[in-house]
């Protein structure tokens, strides 16, 4: 659950091209378009509005990712009510933050810790956004599974308590919840269509150039390579975030060791799983239920998913793509390696 690999992000004329997932367009774009990128919540964050849109709404998109991550959800930045709640242990958030915080306990509960945002202190220890390429004592990570535990946190009218010596990580729903704030500022201003990226996740808006659907790119999960294993049709708004074990990781003695730990074990979590994209209706859900999906495995992210009315592809180890029922039909493999199972 700690935070996904940060975008480049390349525009053309004639295609948006992210690492996490593609956004394919069999037209041109139209002439009014507008690009803008910026830096926030340790990714590049990418706006590309095009049809009728107002001149600074992308500008405003990147503005708020950097708001929210600097006065809400960080758990680095001082001036973050999640930095303060963490130092101090107890504080009453301002409603936004709040409703965030909510929003995950309760997928927390959901997926019965597959994720849970009492990661913290477990973050900080294998620390792979420093790259130290080196797993941690075992003692210290037992310490740091005692206080992953989200049922100790209390809440009363905003107020929030953490358990003793807990550090709570929104690092796997942060760039969720600045697509779910794009979307709001998109519909404000009344923009036509749109795509935004935010780390792993991408909220496509409204209507490509052509009037057309969407065709979303799945990216191959394998370092080094960012090209699309699978095509997505998608035929209205959507968040489409992905977690994968090629994003951050070293291997040692053999072992492959990722940035997507597991709540339970301490360590990087073993499903049999490569990579899982999941679509869904907002983004901080999409965001939070491909960690706990990559967590999960298959079989056991069958009923959450469906308790959230979100889709998935799951890619195995060995190659084997399973989508859920809902997006089989609208997928279609490209790249001759990948089973469709």
């Amino acid at each position: 659950m700690n935070k996904k690999k940060a975008l480049t992000v390349i525009l053309t004329a004639s295609a948006a091209v992210i690492i996490a997932a593609a956004v394919l367009f069999d037209g041109i774009f139209s002439e009014k378009t507008a690009e803008k990128s910026g830096v926030a919540m340790g990714s590049v964050i990418s706006v590309t509005l095009y049809g009728d849109f107002k001149e600074d709404t992308a500008g405003k998109i990147i503005s708020r990712a950097s708001e929210i991550e600097n006065s809400c959800i960080s758990r680095y930045k001082e001036t973050s009510e999640i930095y303060k709640l963490n130092e101090s242990g107890e504080y009453t958030l301002s409603e936004f933050t709040a409703e965030a915080v909510s929003k995950s306990i309760k997928l927390s509960e959901a997926s019965k810790g597959a994720f849970d945002i009492t990661i913290g202190n477990l973050s900080s220890l294998w620390d792979f956004d420093d790259m130290k390429n080196q797993a941690p004592d075992e003692k210290d990570i037992e310490n740091a599974l005692k206080t992953c535990d989200y049922t100790q946190i209390k809440q009363n009218n905003g107020a929030y308590k953490l358990g003793e010596n807990q550090k709570l990580d929104l690092g796997a729903a942060g760039k969720g919840l600045a697509c779910d704030e794009a979307f709001k500022i998109l519909k404000e201003d009344n923009v036509s269509g749109a795509v935004v990226s935010a780390g792993g996740t991408v909220l496509v808006y409204g209507e490509n150039s052509g009037g057309k659907g969407w065709t979303i790119g799945i990216k191959t999960p394998e370092k080094d390579n960012d090209g699309y294993f699978a095509k997505l049709a998608l035929n209205e708004n959507a968040f489409i975030s992905t977690s994968g074990n090629y994003e951050k990781s070293f291997e040692k003695d053999g072992k492959l060791y990722h940035h997507i730990l597991s709540p339970s074990t301490g360590y990087p979590a073993e499903s049999g799983l490569k990579s899982v994209t999941v679509i869904s209706k907002e983004g901080l859900i999409s965001d939070g239920l491909s960690t706990a999906c990559f967590v999960l495995g298959y079989e056991k992210s069958l009923t959450l998913l469906e308790k959230y009315g979100a889709q998935a592809v799951f890619v195995t180890e060995d190659n084997k793509v399973l989508a859920t029922e809902g997006i089989k039909d609208s997928l279609t493999i490209t790249d001759e390696n990948y089973i469709f199972n």
